[in-house]
């Protein structure tokens, strides 16, 4: 069970068109739709809050009334807060924002999480690495296949780049051969958000990547056949068959 609970809220981003996952999500949102059985926003729940967190946000766009209607019939043993999006889909960066305007006093670090992932490595350890540790963001990543990659130096993050197209971007001195592909799920401190101070749609990374040198932004390394993206048909097949498999 973790230590730090009590200081921790998790944010599952749910806003999303889910187009990569048509035609399932012509007539539902991505977040519910079926993992091993399950709606993915329910299963990732589940997780976290075996772990010992009851505290959510969940973002809402696409279908927004499915979603609320599907988080009414949850434990009501659970705080879930909706930050809800309907008239304008703030992505990645922007959503995030908004959503810790729900936060309470007390809750002082985000979990965020995608929807579309299963995960089997030791997410406690990571958060717990990151309270250990005094970062100020914690970024779950692995060494696999992928176009755009996050660059680290003495494991904290100092750019970003496009293998694809060779774009760059430098958040400081970057002179590093590890580069690694981002997992959709971070750790990020109350005050490191609010030191925004603007409403708008924006992306998660560039953000990040404009931060202040100061502001610790850590890597948290995991085995990359522990994470599986949920994101289209195909994958989820994929990664029902590899947990069968295992079982």
């Amino acid at each position: 069970m973790l230590k730090n609970s009590k200081k921790l809220i998790a944010f599952i981003p749910s806003a999303g068109f889910g187009t990569r996952l048509m035609p399932l999500t012509r007539q539902k949102p991505k977040a519910l739709v079926s993992f091993m059985g399950d709606p993915m926003l329910g299963r990732t729940i589940d997780k976290l809050s075996n772990l010992g967190i009851k505290r959510f946000i969940v973002n809402v766009h696409h279908y927004p009334e499915q979603i609320k209607a599907y988080l009414d019939t949850l434990d009501d043993k659970l705080d879930i807060r909706v930050s809800d999006e309907t008239e304008e889909l703030l992505d990645t960066g922007g959503g995030l924002y908004k959503a810790s305007k729900l936060l309470h006093d007390d809750e002082d670090v985000l979990l965020v999480h995608n929807v579309d992932l299963h995960t089997e490595f030791d997410l406690q350890k990571m958060i717990e690495t990151h309270f250990e540790n005094d970062n100020d963001i914690t970024l779950a990543v692995s060494d696999r296949r992928s176009n755009r990659k996050l660059m680290f130096k003495d494991n904290e993050l100092c750019g970003w780049k496009n293998t694809k197209t060779s774009e760059l971007i430098k958040r400081f001195n970057c002179d590093t051969d590890v580069s690694l592909a981002f997992s959709g799920i971070h750790l990020v401190n109350k005050k490191v958000i609010k030191a925004r101070q603007k409403d708008d749609a924006f992306p998660l990374i560039p953000w990040y990547l404009d931060m202040d040198a100061g502001v610790k932004i850590a890597s948290w390394k995991h085995n990359p056949n522990e994470w599986f993206d949920l994101g289209t048909i195909s994958r989820i097949e994929q990664a029902e068959k590899a947990i069968r498999n295992k079982q």
